[in-house]
């Protein structure tokens, strides 16, 4: 449904007439051409196996940590979280590219279905919520407008307002973008009220990849971030693998198997 009002907003832009939209269309297409970068940037577009490690910093300084498997074919992808002293944990099932979100409590041994607002719950107590970890596309759910350059901490960015195109919690996401690179850089997220709740930081770094029977360095977003400032929580999904070679079997990704 997102998609397909996404497409229909796309096409009512290009049917206006050009004398009235010409600079402006010029902006909304350097805005998502940016927005687009960061969809390429996070890993959540490489198909096979992902391996990472969520890990949960408390203001008290308790630490929890979970390894990550992500498994991904196509639209439908599927989190494991492991933590050492109680195994499998949690599962999250994700379906036409976020369109359905699924998530079973190992310990629990329930499914819950996440529609709507509780997709922006927070997974784990973590800053991450169900449709931050579901690799839905930002440039296809927010309308981007580029706004004036930012200078902060002796760097300067480029700065994209970004509105949710149905809005339920995110009243507005701001994007950060190295100025020179123009790599994403920072993600801020705004609650239904506009007050800044959570900042995404990315970072790149070299990532482990298989493919064709060969295992090089890539440089990815490889490193995310996210201070919740509410709780004043640091929470970091890093990713150290990218195993292209696997193939995951169709079932995997069936609800009928998620609780297994």
């Amino acid at each position: 449904m997102i998609r397909i009002l996404a497409f229909a907003f796309c096409f009512f832009a290009a049917a206006m007439p050009s004398g009235e939209t010409n600079s402006q269309g010029s902006g909304a297409r350097v805005a998502q051409e940016l927005v687009a970068r960061l969809d390429q940037a996070l890993v959540k577009s490489n198909q096979g196996l992902i391996k990472g490690n969520l890990i949960l910093i408390r203001r008290s300084g308790e630490t929890w940590s979970w390894d990550v498997s992500i498994f991904r074919k196509e639209e439908d992808t599927l989190y494991l979280f492991e933590s050492s002293g109680r195994g499998l944990e949690y599962k999250i099932l994700v379906k036409d590219e976020g369109e359905q979100i699924y998530a079973f409590n190992v310990l629990s041994k329930k499914i819950f279905r996440k529609v709507d607002e509780e997709k922006y719950e927070s997974h784990l107590a973590t800053g991450f919520s169900f449709i931050d970890l579901s690799g839905v596309s930002y440039q296809a759910n927010y309308n981007p407008i580029v706004q004036s350059d930012l200078k902060a901490a002796d760097r300067n960015y480029k700065r994209v307002s970004l509105k949710p195109i149905i809005p339920y919690f995110y009243s507005k996401l701001i994007l950060l973008l190295d100025l020179e690179t123009l790599k994403p850089s920072r993600l801020d997220f705004h609650d239904r009220d506009g007050v800044l709740f959570k900042t995404m930081n990315i970072k790149y770094g070299p990532v482990k990849v298989k493919q064709n029977q060969k295992v090089n360095k890539e440089e990815h977003a490889s490193r995310l971030e996210m201070l919740d400032l509410n709780t004043g929580s640091i929470s970091v999904l890093e990713y150290t693998e990218i195993d292209k070679e696997v193939k995951p079997d169709p079932s995997l990704f069936d609800l009928a198997n998620l609780n297994r």
